[in-house]
């Protein structure tokens, strides 16, 4: 580098400090900083908003580095964020005894989502002070909607104390089971457990009116990421909705009233398919029915909310693809390339999904109905064929199906909207009635 420019300076991530911290201990992380001139590093502080280096390497011992926010995996959508470590983290790295501290940056896989904490983050790198969140939410609101709403003052209130204040150090990729479909045999049991699902079975016949609250903590089952309590999340959202009148005109309220719906029944979802495996377990197939059903629905009525603005388009995606290309040969290159990236990836074989599949899932109309929608369903069928007949559900032969609708979804040409269709105000009332009034 010194040969090709004299001034060149190395920037470096430190993600390999986070996610390789067994190997990286202090002796080594000082002997690769240290054998780079003084002033010719600057190491970005990548996970900065979850796990800041800085504060475990005194300073990345001596070397200048940047406050990164990361906060965003595979430009997934998912309503998350750390409110309290982005208004005060920077300043907290900038003042700190002996700091090193250069600059504030954002790394993100994806951007597009989550506006609040990209908001907050572009501004903390002209504040030379501490943000109070609460007071900054209020302006934020008002700034955003252009107007004064109790409701939704208060709705946001609710979001930062739990969607907004995701602590548990779990680096964010939405692993929610509508867009990443666990690929597994549920019949396959850890027998010294079972005592355990037995107690949580019982905990939710005891509190039926109020099973949306219960997280189901079994490690034999497929976990997603949980950081809330969820009805306090619900309550956000009629609060959102009270406020629709008001707000009737502002595309920021219908975008937010459209995401926070979408996240609150994608949670319930994930509960929905946990009471479906235990039916399953239970060789219950009425129950197994019933509640994969209603996963199956969800899946729709959340396309249905999504078709609604134009921010949550699949179309949108494949359109921008296709404009690139300067012939039909690239044209469909260029389509697959965005199918396939959104998607399965592309090392998967005939019974074997990608390592990577789903790692840039999305919410998106039109990925919901003609491929998540279709995942799901053809694995319950196979799951329901193995009650009814009471043999073993056969995984493989389920994937192999999923394979080849997938690879023939990822070459397919089919169009699809690149323009919101319904009200999307309407339908996110119609929604919270029919799952939690």
């Amino acid at each position: 580098m010194a040969r090709g420019d004299k001034d060149a300076i190395w920037l470096m991530q430190g993600w390999l400090f986070y996610s390789d911290s067994g190997f990286w201990r202090p002796p080594q992380m000082q002997a690769l900083l240290h054998s780079v001139p003084f002033g010719k590093m600057i190491v970005l502080d990548l996970f900065a908003d979850v796990k800041p280096i800085w504060k475990t390497s005194s300073q990345f011992y001596g070397t200048p580095y940047i406050w990164c926010m990361l906060h965003n995996f595979g430009g997934n959508i998912e309503m998350y964020g750390i409110l309290d470590a982005i208004s005060s983290g920077p300043v907290d790295a900038r003042i700190s005894e002996n700091s090193t501290m250069v600059g504030v940056g954002m790394c993100m896989e994806g951007i597009e989502q989550n506006p609040v904490v990209y908001e907050l983050m572009s501004e903390m790198a002209f504040r030379s002070e501490k943000v109070e969140p609460v007071d900054w939410l209020k302006s934020y609101s008002r700034r955003r909607y252009g107007k004064a709403v109790q409701q939704v003052e208060e709705a946001w209130e609710i979001l930062h104390h739990t969607i907004y204040n995701c602590t548990d150090g779990v680096a964010d990729h939405n692993i929610d089971f509508i867009v990443k479909f666990p690929d597994w045999d549920p019949s396959i049991i850890n027998m010294s457990i079972l005592a355990k699902q037995e107690h949580m079975q019982k905990l939710l016949t005891l509190h039926k009116k109020r099973r949306f609250l219960v997280e189901e903590t079994n490690t034999d089952l497929p976990q997603s990421h949980l950081w809330y309590p969820t009805w306090p999340v619900v309550n956000a959202l009629r609060l959102f909705l009270v406020a629709r009148n008001n707000l009737s005109k502002s595309l920021t309220y219908r975008y937010d009233l459209v995401d926070l719906t979408r996240q609150v029944l994608s949670k319930l979802a994930n509960q929905v398919y946990l009471d479906a495996m235990t039916a399953f377990r239970q060789n219950d197939a009425k129950a197994f029915s019933l509640h994969s059903q209603k996963f199956v629905q969800l899946i729709s009525d959340i396309d249905e909310l999504l078709a609604a603005d134009d921010n949550f388009l699949l179309g949108t995606w494949l359109d921008s693809a296709k404009k690139l290309a300067a012939n039909p040969g690239e044209m469909r290159q260029y389509e697959w390339n965005a199918r396939t990236q959104v998607t399965m990836w592309f090392d998967n074989t005939k019974t074997n999904q990608s390592k990577l599949h789903d790692y840039a899932n999305k919410f998106w109309s039109g990925l919901l109905k003609d491929y998540y929608l279709p995942r799901a369903s053809t694995y319950f069928a196979h799951l329901l064929k193995s009650l009814e007949h009471k043999v073993n559900f056969m995984l493989e032969e389920w994937r192999r199906e999923w394979i080849q609708l997938s690879n023939k979804w990822q070459a397919g040409t089919e169009s699809y909207s690149i323009e919101a269709v319904g009200d999307a105000s309407a339908i996110s009332h119609t929604l919270y009635d029919k799952y939690f009034n």
